[in-house]
């Protein structure tokens, strides 16, 4: 069963590459901040053009820099966000749920060219923000159809699907906090008001809350299916299902760990599932950018509902379930 109703806004062309968002911070006392965490022994040295420093991560861990996706365990704090209590309250004044949060140090006159992180935006439920904290006035943000210094203090939004540069043309380091949130009704209030529409839904996907299940209701999603192999590449542009997908698949299990439900993948734990109502699962670490849905039969789960979504466009596929 396939479904493909009409696409809103594909690829969030409605949406500009980079937005104000206004003043949320002293300059000053961001550098200040920046330097008190040098202090504390954060590895934030400019080494080969630059340096990222874990604030947020999967599980909480120093040692993951890059974005995350879909895992076992959620978002939270590193240990060093604790030896920034400023920039821990810019955070908490966010109205979305955290995900990766770093700081990123680009050394004077280096230029960083090619950046591109694809599904990082609205129309699939995530959202990239940054604050600069420290940067000259030759520094530049560089978009195809913008290229703008951003004030050190200033918080914007940035289109990080598209392919981008960061350019440092001066004669000290460039550092960014770079901010990725769940994107919510909430947050699309704190953009312009003649973008609100557009980042509202159909046109994008606002994150829904999980709904909590009876560990003794959890056996009802017990199963095994053949899953679409190309469903695990959550990083790939489009959609997840080419005309192909089914003649590729991997075998796959929903199955209890402790007071959760898990999704393996040719036997190994892939992530663990979050519920949000009706037997519908999202990938703990993502969005609702590809979830699952579980249908009940006579005699147990018939069939396992897999759908990727793009604004209001989706696309979906039943896969009956194994005994």
């Amino acid at each position: 069963m396939r479904e493909t109703p009409l696409m809103y806004s594909a690829q969030g062309q409605s949406l500009p590459s980079a937005v104000e968002l206004g003043l949320v911070c002293d300059p000053r006392l961001l550098r200040a901040e920046l330097g008190a965490l040098r202090t504390a022994g954060a590895p934030l040295a400019v080494a080969e053009g630059r340096r990222v420093l874990a604030l947020h991560s999967p599980g909480g861990d120093p040692g993951r820099t890059d974005p995350g996706g879909p895992g076992l365990r959620g978002f939270a704090p590193t240990c060093w966000l604790e030896h920034a209590p400023l920039l821990a309250g810019i955070l908490r004044s966010l109205p979305a749920p955290l995900r990766s949060v770093r700081l990123v140090a680009l050394a004077p006159g280096a230029v960083l060219t090619k950046l591109q992180t694809a599904k990082i935006g609205p129309p699939w439920g995530l959202c990239r923000l940054h604050l600069p904290l420290v940067g000259g006035a030759e520094s530049r943000v560089v978009f195809i159809d913008d290229k703008s210094h951003w004030q050190p203090g200033s918080l914007w939004f940035a289109a990080s699907w598209r392919q981008h540069a960061l350019v440092n043309h001066t004669d000290e380091e460039l550092v960014h906090m770079v901010i990725d949130l769940h994107h919510t009704a909430a947050l699309a209030g704190l953009f312009p008001t003649d973008l609100q529409a557009c980042l509202r839904a159909p046109f994008v996907l606002e994150r829904r809350p999980a709904v909590c299940l009876d560990p003794a209701e959890l056996h009802h999603y017990i199963c095994r299916f053949p899953l679409p192999e190309a469903f695990t590449n959550w990083e790939n542009p489009g959609h997840f299902l080419p005309r192909d997908a089914l003649r590729n698949v991997v075998p796959a299990e929903i199955v209890t760990h402790r007071s959760t439900l898990r999704l393996l993948v040719a036997g190994r734990p892939f992530c663990t599932l979050e519920h949000l109502g009706d037997g519908e699962f999202r990938m703990c670490g993502w969005s609702e950018e590809r979830t699952l849905r579980v249908r009940a039969g006579a005699a147990g789960p018939a069939a396992v509902v897999v759908e990727a979504r793009e604004g209001a466009y989706f696309y979906r596929v039943s896969l009956a379930t194994e005994v």
